[in-house]
């Protein structure tokens, strides 16, 4: 029960990450359009947030339990603050940027990398993290490392999916963002629990 807990969490966080790939990109195209520009600064922000929340993440598994345990909580908080930030102000600090900035390039960039880049970051740190839970219940760590990111793959081919032709055609991206929030607090609230260390439980 609680691996098929843990695997459907790791589906859960796959959707909630490429799902907010394109609600960033509804945010981003009343300012600056859908052009390939746009694509490439957001695409390359998020696997940016991918390359350092992995690397930390990794970090974060090496540490002790105690250690262990805080870098969760603040990956926890750091993640469902800034989803929060961005439910609630995305768009007027988009407005501020524009307002601000004048150059479409640095406009798009800070953009891009001050409002979504935290949240992805942080969701991130709990995929090598992932792979320590399955590596310390026997699994080897080559197949733990496969399955879970084969599996958080599957999360965002249906996150894809899911939010481009269910969602985002029937709800506002206001809605959906706060959707969001809910989804990753619950989420991260189960995994934290689940990544217990085993003298916890």
């Amino acid at each position: 029960m609680t691996l098929f807990a843990f695997h459907v969490v790791v589906i859960v966080l796959g959707i909630l990450s490429m799902g907010f790939q394109l609600l960033a990109s509804r945010l981003l195209n009343p300012h600056f359009g859908s052009s390939i520009i746009v694509w490439a600064w957001l695409i390359s922000t998020f696997l940016a947030a991918f390359s350092i929340g992995s690397m930390v993440g990794g970090w974060i598994s090496n540490l002790g339990p105690v250690g262990r345990r805080r870098g969760q909580l603040i990956g926890t908080g750091t993640a469902l603050v800034t989803l929060a930030i961005t439910a609630l102000a995305a768009k007027p600090l988009l407005n501020l940027i524009e307002e601000h900035i004048t150059d479409p390039s640095w406009s798009l960039f800070v953009s891009c990398v001050g409002i979504f880049f935290l949240p992805v970051t942080a969701l991130s740190t709990f995929g090598p993290q992932c792979v320590q839970f399955l590596a310390g219940r026997g699994t080897p760590p080559g197949k733990a490392s496969g399955v879970v990111y084969g599996v958080s793959t599957l999360g965002n081919i249906a996150g894809v999916m899911l939010t481009a032709f269910v969602l985002i055609p029937h709800l506002p991206v206001s809605t959906l963002l706060y959707l969001w929030l809910g989804v990753a607090a619950v989420s991260l609230a189960a995994l934290v629990v689940l990544l217990r260390p085993a003298s916890a439980s």
